[in-house]
């Protein structure tokens, strides 16, 4: 597959809500790693396909964590007009979440016994949603019930198939597809890509949005409660992807639900012990920290896996499997 070359390029600034940890926010490390982004220090590209334009976005670090700037260059094809630049400067406003406003959990916990270190290293540590709700449903279908190697060949099998691959300062990335091509595509395509019983998920998923069942922009404007029926009514999202979904999509913060492979590494971080009910975290995390509580978990959970960036956490290994 010859790479499309984005040569256009238009540059965008963004000022993110203090404080804002450019590294920690836009690159997170328990996120399994996929041919559409690449991460420096101080840098990040990323793939997307916006209003049916492919475009390569590099985000460069321009301010300190409490006087925040970020720069993003935009790579296309062709020249962006006025108007496009400006719905597509909102929507990287709203995936990267540069409007979430933490300071008062970092003054709230700067203290606390557990948080203090990590508030401490890294200040700020939003989630972010990163790619279109449509990928990011993909995502989530592809890492159920699968070790994060499966994971991987999976996504990168459906990027070969489905995807584009684009250069752009001197990087080669995978896009993602609209979803008409698979809606198009027969069921039995998808399985020999080795999806298993999540090709008739995908196939499924790619008809909701084709038809119109499932619209984001719509559903960003929803109260949670609502939210949350609607994304329950998404063909092959379960319980645990819905509460990924209010947190690291629509931005709020959810703790009720903790899956096993979730569940064994929080009894370690949490209780150094190889395993605790789910109830028993639930309540105890819910005790302590209340409406804060799935931020605090995001927090120190992203701590563990930037700490397995420079050191090796056998017992995380084990559970990782990559």
């Amino acid at each position: 597959m010859k790479p499309i070359g984005l040569k256009i390029k238009n540059n965008l600034y963004f000022t993110p809500t203090a404080p804002f940890n450019f590294d920690a926010v836009l690159h997170k490390p328990s996120h399994f790693p996929s041919s559409d982004n690449i991460w420096e220090k101080g840098k990040y590209w990323i793939t997307m396909l916006w209003q049916n334009k492919v475009l390569g976005l590099k985000f460069e670090n321009k301010g300190t964590i409490f006087k925040p700037k970020v720069k993003v260059i935009v790579y296309s094809q062709k020249d962006l007009g006025k108007n496009y630049s400006k719905s597509l400067k909102q929507e990287i406003n709203w995936r990267f979440n540069f409007n979430s406003n933490t300071s008062e959990f970092y003054k709230k916990f700067k203290n606390d016994k557990l948080l203090k270190p990590v508030l401490k290293k890294w200040k700020d540590m939003r989630p972010v949603a990163a790619n279109s709700f449509y990928e990011t449903l993909i995502i989530y279908i592809v890492l159920q019930n699968a070790t994060v190697k499966r994971t991987v060949q999976m996504l990168e099998n459906l990027f070969n198939k489905f995807g584009q691959k684009i250069k752009f300062d001197n990087k080669i990335l995978s896009t993602f597809w609209q979803p008409e091509k698979i809606d198009k595509t027969d069921e039995r395509v998808l399985r020999d890509l080795k999806l298993g019983y999540r090709a008739k998920f995908v196939k499924k998923l790619s008809s909701q949005f084709v038809n119109g069942k499932i619209n984001e922009f719509e559903m960003r404007k929803l109260p949670k409660n609502e939210l949350e029926k609607k994304i329950l009514k998404i063909y092959g999202i379960g319980p645990a992807s819905v509460e990924y979904v209010l947190f690291e999509d629509y931005y709020h913060n959810v703790f009720k639900t903790i899956p096993p492979w979730e569940q064994k590494i929080y009894s370690r971080i949490f209780y150094d012990k190889k395993f605790v009910p789910v109830d028993k975290i639930l309540k105890d995390i819910h005790k302590k920290y209340g409406e804060w509580s799935k931020l605090v978990a995001h927090y120190i959970w992203e701590d563990l896996f930037w700490t397995r960036k420079h050191k090796h956490i056998e017992w995380l290994e084990k559970e990782i499997r990559l």
